[in-house]
């Protein structure tokens, strides 16, 4: 992905994490004062080597019905167009159980190489708004297989936006974590 191609007020992957660490980290702010948005952003970062073509990974990361099964608590993803997913979501934050109903776009696309998607989904008890920006970069390795590089931005606002950094960032890394090893073992197990 060039790295002028990312959505306007946004870092582009590269620049928004590490992703040669998989490591995490809290925004600078240190805090869920609600200032901005971005400013209370959890970040995220990583790879994954998958035994598989860049073609194979793609189709795996777009299709719908697999998503539903590699998406932590995903109760149903549907395709709404091209670059459009409806989402229903169900996961635990620490003693709460939040529903997440919202939408996914990919707002850049270069199959089979990087995908920009925006996310934004409200769960109604919680009074929650979470705001998802990730990327993911696709590049094929020398032995054949797919080097999967993501970077992502998480903002939450409402109820669960008042939870700490230090409580949110283990869970969601949990949900990242899982999301990729249920899609390599999707993937390698064809």
């Amino acid at each position: 992905m060039n790295s002028n191609d990312h959505p306007p007020g946004t870092p582009p992957a590269s620049e928004s994490a590490d992703s040669t660490t998989g490591d995490s980290t809290d925004s600078e702010s240190g805090g869920t004062d609600g200032d901005s948005a971005a400013a209370d952003a959890l970040t995220f970062s990583g790879s994954v080597a998958i035994e598989t073509t860049p073609e194979t990974l793609w189709a795996t990361i777009s299709d719908p019905a697999t998503l539903t099964e590699c998406v932590p608590g995903a109760e149903s993803i549907d395709r709404v167009d091209e670059r459009t997913y409806a989402v229903e979501i169900t996961r635990g934050v620490s003693h709460l159980t939040v529903s997440l109903s919202g939408e996914a776009e990919f707002v850049e696309m270069n199959p089979p190489n990087s995908v920009v998607t925006s996310a934004q989904a409200f769960d109604s008890k919680t009074g929650s708004d979470f705001e998802v920006l990730a990327a993911m970069e696709i590049q094929p390795t020398d032995d054949g297989a797919a080097e999967l590089t993501y970077s992502a931005e998480v903002s939450i606002s409402g109820g669960v936006g008042t939870m700490s950094p230090r409580l949110l960032t283990p869970i969601i890394e949990r949900d990242i974590t899982s999301y990729f090893e249920n899609v390599k073992a999707e993937v390698e197990a064809e």
